[in-house]
């Protein structure tokens, strides 16, 4: 807390809080607040057209990421808005060792031609790879995934195997690289087994999906990507606040 005073009051001690919009309010004058707009915006719409269809997809608001930045790096004139503006892959920091495991979906969030770019080297090298780190973080963190048969897109062929005895759905399923609910599909639904039977199959396998989203607001990333800070959704929301007050100073950026 740092003491104020005014004519003819006592002194009043401000709270971080308000210390740290007085840190953003300098934005209002200062179009280096605005540097990675076109960036923000470029990312969002790579993610967003990746994840257009999937459960039923929000497109994320980039404005709400250019906060977080603001949030994150507390601005220019920090070392962080060079570094790692959104403060993923920090020392501690588990979110982007998550991310890049092969168990928690981060690869389904992740657009192709990111695949592979995106490591724990690459998100500390520049601020632009650090934002599309934190991005995918925060989307991967609003998922709800499931696991369900998907079809194996580069084989589109149909097969058929002969039932032998002692088969089983799972059996047949492990061996010829599809699954007993494909087999279902393709061969009665129940399908009761008997020797000498023929089934038609594809080629399939069991994995994670996206089935369906949490929504983006300022308190669900307060709580999925934040970590040991009350005010965030707070802080969001001011910063959002901040930029329809400079909005003449946001960058021009190509579509």
């Amino acid at each position: 807390m740092v003491a104020t005073t005014g004519t003819g009051t006592a002194p009043r001690l401000r709270s971080r809080y308000e210390l740290w919009q007085d840190t953003i309010n300098a934005a209002v004058g200062d179009e280096r607040w605005h540097e990675y707009d076109c960036d923000i915006q470029q990312i969002v719409t790579q993610f967003n057209r990746h994840l257009a269809g999937t459960g039923g997809y929000t497109p994320l608001d980039w404005r709400m990421v250019k906060a977080m930045v603001w949030t994150e790096s507390g601005g220019p004139t920090n070392r962080a808005w060079r570094n790692n503006p959104i403060q993923i892959g920090n020392p501690g920091d588990p979110g982007l060792r998550a991310l890049l495991s092969p168990d928690e979906g981060g690869a389904l969030v992740i657009p192709p031609d990111l695949a592979g770019k995106l490591t724990v080297a690459s998100a500390g090298a520049s601020p632009q790879m650090n934002i599309r780190a934190g991005v995918a973080y925060l989307l991967m963190r609003h998922a709800r995934f499931r696991f369900a048969t998907v079809l194996d897109e580069r084989d589109a062929g149909f097969y058929e195997v002969l039932v032998k005895p002692g088969d089983s759905l799972d059996k047949i399923a492990r061996a010829n690289g599809t699954t007993p609910d494909i087999l279902r599909k393709y061969n009665g639904g129940g399908c009761v087994l008997r020797p000498g039977q023929k089934l038609k199959y594809r080629k399939a396998a069991v994995r994670k999906i996206i089935a369906s989203w949490n929504l983006v607001t300022k308190e669900s990333i307060a709580t999925r990507y934040n970590v040991g800070d009350p005010e965030y959704s707070r802080k969001l929301g001011y910063c959002l606040e901040v930029m329809r007050k400079s909005a003449g100073r946001e960058k021009a950026c190509a579509t």
